[in-house]
């Protein structure tokens, strides 16, 4: 019996030859595999696809006004922030006696504005109507007409440069106000701009 010795001399060039085409056969085999895999570059989830300029831009938010005075229906509107006082206006239904004359129809409103329609007869030179104070009308803090210069007086509603001087000339001519119904002394005060403003001013 041949033992292994004698085989492997007999057989050694056939079986180191079987192991190399063995061997290439294998990586042959390794090279075609990898051929065939398709490599896929990563590419991340698509995130959420950004808004247009047209989406991102919000409604603008409405603002409330509020109408005093000579119209049929005084109170608060909600308007877009474009309108004009005389937008408004026509939502309140003037009055047959009211008086344009001293409201600023093309003036652009703004958020918490009071607008005050006189009487004819009522008011004197033309103010326009200005935005009301927020800390005014919520904070407590009241403008005192005995000692308030020209730019605290303008913070009134109505009341503009040259009424807010008449409010100074008083003073001077007649002393302090000894009470709030004296500023119905001056020209083009009358009992509804009194009443607008009472609420808004003190002596104290």
């Amino acid at each position: 019996m041949m033992d292994i010795r004698s085989i492997w001399e007999k057989y050694k060039f056939w079986i180191a030859g079987g192991g190399v085409l063995l061997l290439v056969a294998a990586a042959f085999a390794l090279l075609s595999a990898d051929e065939g895999v398709e490599v896929m570059a990563y590419q991340p989830e698509s995130s959420i696809e950004e808004p247009s300029l047209e989406e991102m831009t919000t409604e603008a938010a409405t603002i409330f006004v509020e109408v005093k005075g000579a119209v049929k229906y005084p109170g608060v509107f909600e308007l877009p922030p474009d309108a004009r006082v005389k937008n408004v206006l026509e939502m309140a239904q003037l009055e047959a006696d009211a008086d344009l004359l001293t409201v600023n129809q093309s003036m652009k409103l703004v958020d918490e504005m009071v607008i005050y329609v006189p009487v004819a007869g009522e008011g004197g030179e033309a103010d326009v109507p200005v935005p009301e104070s927020p800390a005014t009308a919520d904070d407590g803090e009241k403008v005192n007409i005995n000692t308030a210069g020209v730019e605290e007086l303008v913070t009134l509603n109505g009341i503009g440069e040259k009424k807010a001087q008449l409010f100074i000339d008083y003073r001077e001519e007649h002393g302090l106000f000894m009470k709030l119904e004296d500023i119905k002394n001056i020209p083009g005060i009358g009992d509804k701009t009194f009443e607008s403003l009472e609420p808004y001013i003190t002596i104290d």
